[in-house]
Formats: C-alpha cells, sequence, structure tokens
C-alpha cells in the first residue's frame, strides 16, 4: 500500500518591529511603526512532502485432512478462531483480538438447578434408639419413587440425585415430597411426613448428553405458545449454559398435551434461543413429543439438550 501527502504551507510573516528603523527612501528620514517601510512584505512558501508506507500481508494457513473434518473438534479450530475479522483484513490497524462474545453471562437470573436436587436432614426419636431406619420419596401421585434404608443410627444427611428407583429422572415442575420412618428396638415405629416441594427446573447429564429441562409452566403463558418474562429469563440463563460448548449440537424437545402446541412452542424457543446467540435457526434442532395424560397444571415441559459434552 502506497501513499503519498502533498503538504502546501503558506507563511505570512509581519515583523512589528518595536522602535524606529532605517528606511531606504528618498532624503533617508526616519519612519514610525506602521507606516510604509516599516513592515515586511507577505511572503508564502510552498512545498510538498511525500510520504511512502508499504505493508506486507502475511497469509493465514493450515492441513486437512478427513479424520480432522469429521470430527467435532479440531486444533485448526482454535487456530482459526483465535483471528478475528478485522486483525484478519486490516493488519495494520494492530487489532489482534481474538473472537469472543459481546454477550455477557446473566449472573443476575437465577441459577437452573443441578443434581443432588434435594437433601433430607434425619435426627434420631428423642429417647428411642433406633434399628431401622427409611426415607421414601413420594411423587405427584402419592406414589413411592424412590426408596432410601439402612440398620441403626441414620446418617445425619441423605442426599437424592432426582431419580427413581427405575433410573428414571423426576419430572419438573411436578410435586414430590417424602415420608421419614424409625422402628426401634422395641419395634415401635415413627413416622414424620414432609413437606411437599417441587423443581422449576433442572440441569442434569444424561448419556453423555446435558439436559437442561424446564416447566412448561415456567416458560409459557397456560396452554399457550407465548413466553412470559420469567420464561424469557429462563431461556436467557439456557443459552448462558449453552454458550460453554460451543461444539455441540442443540436439540429442543417440547412435551405438551397437544401436538400443535408442542410445535409452536419448539418454534418460540429455537428462535429465542437462536437469536440470543445470533445464530442461524436451522442449528436448533426441535421435537415435538403428545402426552394427553399430563396434569393440566403442570403444562408439559420443555428439555435443551446439549450434545455429546462428555
Amino acid at each position: 500500500m502506497n501513499t503519498i501527502t502533498r503538504l502546501l504551507l503558506t507563511v505570512a510573516l509581519t515583523a512589528f518591529l518595536a522602535g524606529p528603523v532605517y528606511a531606504q527612501e528618498e532624503g533617508d528620514q526616519w519612519t514610525d511603526d506602521g507606516e510604509s517601510g516599516a513592515a515586511l512584505p507577505e511572503m508564502v512558501v510552498e512545498a510538498e512532502n511525500k510520504v511512502r508506507q508499504t505493508i506486507d500481508k502475511g497469509t493465514f494457513e493450515f492441513e486437512l485432512d478427513a479424520a480432522m473434518v469429521d470430527s467435532f473438534f479440531a486444533s485448526m479450530d482454535d487456530q482459526a478462531l483465535e483471528v478475528s475479522p478485522v486483525s484478519g483484513l486490516q493488519p495494520h490497524l494492530n487489532n489482534l483480538e481474538p473472537l469472543r462474545s459481546d454477550q455477557p453471562p446473566h449472573c443476575w437470573l437465577p441459577r437452573i438447578p443441578v443434581t443432588p436436587v434435594a437433601t433430607f436432614f434425619t435426627a434420631e426419636p428423642e429417647g428411642h434408639k433406633p434399628r431401622h431406619w427409611q426415607l421414601t420419596i413420594t411423587d405427584f401421585r402419592g406414589s413411592p419413587c424412590r426408596n432410601y434404608e439402612g440398620g441403626g443410627k441414620p446418617p445425619q444427611s441423605v442426599s437424592w440425585d432426582g431419580k427413581t428407583d427405575h433410573g428414571d429422572m423426576l419430572r419438573v415442575g411436578y410435586p414430590y415430597s417424602y415420608v421419614f420412618t424409625t422402628t426401634d428396638k422395641g419395634t415401635n415405629t415413627y413416622n414424620y411426613a414432609g413437606e411437599s416441594f417441587r423443581l422449576p427446573a433442572l440441569d442434569y447429564r444424561q448419556d453423555g448428553d446435558r439436559v437442561l429441562e424446564l416447566a412448561g409452566g415456567e416458560l409459557f403463558t397456560r396452554q399457550e405458545s407465548e413466553l412470559t418474562g420469567t420464561g424469557e429469563d429462563w431461556l436467557l440463563r439456557t443459552a448462558d449454559e449453552i454458550r460453554r460448548h460451543p461444539y455441540s449440537p442443540v436439540r429442543v424437545v417440547v412435551t405438551a398435551e397437544s401436538l400443535a402446541l408442542a410445535d409452536e412452542r419448539a418454534k418460540r424457543v429455537a428462535f429465542f434461543l437462536a437469536d440470543s446467540m445470533i445464530l442461524p435457526r436451522e442449528q436448533v434442532e426441535t421435537e415435538s413429543v403428545q402426552k394427553p395424560d399430563l396434569r393440566a397444571e403442570m403444562d408439559g415441559t420443555v428439555a435443551v439438550i446439549i450434545e455429546h459434552v462428555d
């Protein structure tokens, strides 16, 4: 790149002398300041300045092979992402900052709960020595779904990973409760019924994927596909977690009582996430599931699945 700069200088020099000067005029008369001969005439100075700047543009090269292209992540990805469009096209700007998202994490929004989903703290019956204890967690129907038990003194705490005895994960948005039972050496049984609790959302791992599951009632207006303000906050927090896995595909699975409602909600969630992360809509896959037996007050679920994170 060559750059020529022409510089034109115009200098007006006017000298006002502090005292009388001798002027070369007829009669060799002294003159006062400001009179003819007491000031120098205006002068114009013209000059030309030439500057030449040469910039060598470097190249960015990396080798490709079939195994590297087929993989989810390769060393060349890091190399390519470290070169920003500005530094690649205009190296003379000395802007060598790597690509970074200008979207700050929404730290003020509530975190999505993780496992263990609940911790139960036990206590011995006063005046009794237990020989057996049992903690039974019940689902929204009142049916036992997870059972812990042992002999002798119960542990100080029992943590529940959210799974049933059959290995299924709990259902977000649904109420759960528990009963703690102890039997002393005299075969007396003591039952303690706990208060019900529910999880609006849950972040857990399943078969190598990361699942961010949210209750439909937390995201949408009842039986509609319109997102609520709280729902948008949950999805913004979900987008923050998706950015932690930039090389993993994303899939949205929506469960609702009707297939049409599930389809509309899946599209709404996919568009919101794609817009939040500045991605093409096609990069967020969707799947709709109909379950007519859902409890009406629960209003379905939304699962955002980040694949191949382990």
